[in-house]
């Protein structure tokens, strides 16, 4: 439990550090907070921030259950400042904010866990336990050109997974999503995720805790075992329904990235609206997002079916926010993987029951193509 002071100066620093000429707090917490609330803010924070540890080991806190197979040691190594991840750019950079999705198509055509691999692929094991795997990405260009001519280069992932998962698997990239602003997306028909699997905020938490760091729950209470273990792990449940209520409470309550500017192009919105744009990423919506499922298009068909989710299908993302992203990176890597860099090329992507708005964009001169990112540039 954390005193009386404890929170007070977690609190009061986290309000300070701006006035320091220090970047501002991305988890600071929100005012008018009662005091239990703002315990329970600040133990969901440490829970979030922790590194946690195999079970058995000793340490300065009861932070154990890591492994034994997981990608991270703490949320905060994936959801870096409560943001998006990203892929490597190379062979030789490791998974450090994105993992792997994997199954295995069977001969009637569904797709199950894979026999080795389970639905995702650990590439790190606590000491003392076999290594599952050994992965890297590159990437593979294919070229095209808008109406007017100007050329732009598309790029998607290729995959390397050891030991081989054989031809029938199937594997998907799956970058961190930011964890701002996340609160207000609950209570929608389409759950969190990628593919909104997840039906709640809390199952959410619980699943990336089991499936990144190979902790239980009494939502997932089975561990992430290599195939020769028996068994593994420090029991069901090593999180805890209280930790898991903290974590999922500091969650809820972090605002979302603010956005970068006020879109005042008018010229932008137009063309955002006339492609058919805002029927998905509702402006009138706090986050711009019908949180909708929909099918994206044989392009981003990862082959993975998740939840009520077809392979081909989406859940909607949140574009408010999205202009703070590109403030800092104008080709920041956006969609499941990554493979876009910057919204230019998202908007090429997609596919499916958005084909239209895709294939408009191409259609726009360069002036108007312009306008319409400088608008998302503004959100």
């Amino acid at each position: 439990m954390l005193s009386r002071l404890a929170i007070f100066a977690l609190s009061f620093l986290a309000s300070t550090v701006s006035a320091a000429g220090l970047p501002p707090d991305p988890f600071a917490p929100p005012t008018g907070l009662s005091q239990d609330r703002l315990a329970q803010y600040e133990r969901g924070r440490l829970i979030f921030s922790a590194h946690w540890r195999p079970s058995g080991t000793t340490g300065p806190d009861d932070f154990e259950g890591l492994g034994p197979l997981y990608n991270r040691i703490s949320c905060a190594s994936c959801h870096n400042a409560g943001g998006r991840g990203r892929a490597p750019d190379d062979p030789s950079r490791p998974f450090l904010t994105a993992l792997i999705r994997i199954g295995m198509r069977e001969a009637d055509g569904t797709v199950g866990p894979h026999p080795h691999f389970g639905t995702q692929v650990q590439d790190r094991a606590v000491p003392g336990a076999a290594l599952e795997s050994r992965i890297s990405l590159a990437w593979e260009e294919t070229t095209g050109s808008f109406a007017d001519g100007e050329e732009y280069s598309l790029r998607h992932p290729v995959l390397t997974i050891r030991p081989d998962p054989g031809p029938n698997a199937v594997a998907s990239i799956r970058v961190a999503q930011p964890v701002r602003g996340l609160g207000a997306l609950e209570g929608h028909e389409v759950g969190f995720g990628w593919k909104g699997a997840q039906p709640d905020l809390r199952h959410q938490n619980a699943a990336a805790m089991s499936g990144d760091m190979g902790l239980t729950s009494t939502l997932f209470p089975e561990p992430a075992c290599p195939l020769e273990e028996q068994t593994c792990g420090g029991g069901p449940d090593e999180v805890g329904d209280s930790r898991l209520d903290d974590l999922t409470h500091f969650i809820r309550l972090l605002p979302a990235l603010p956005p970068h500017a006020t879109p005042n192009d008018q010229e932008g919105e137009k063309q955002f609206k006339a492609l058919g744009c805002a029927a998905c990423h509702d402006p009138s919506r706090p986050a711009m997002t019908d949180m909708q499922l929909h099918d994206m298009g044989a392009g981003l068909d990862d082959g993975l079916p998740e939840g009520d989710a077809e392979s081909f299908e989406w859940r909607t993302q949140p574009l408010r926010g999205l202009g703070t992203i590109l403030s800092r990176n104008p080709k920041a890597p956006l969609l499941h993987d990554g493979r876009a860099r910057g919204p230019a090329e998202a908007i090429l992507w997609h596919g499916g029951t958005a084909q239209a708005s895709a294939d408009g964009f191409k259609r726009l001169p360069a002036s108007a193509r312009n306008a319409l990112i400088r608008y998302l540039e503004g959100l």
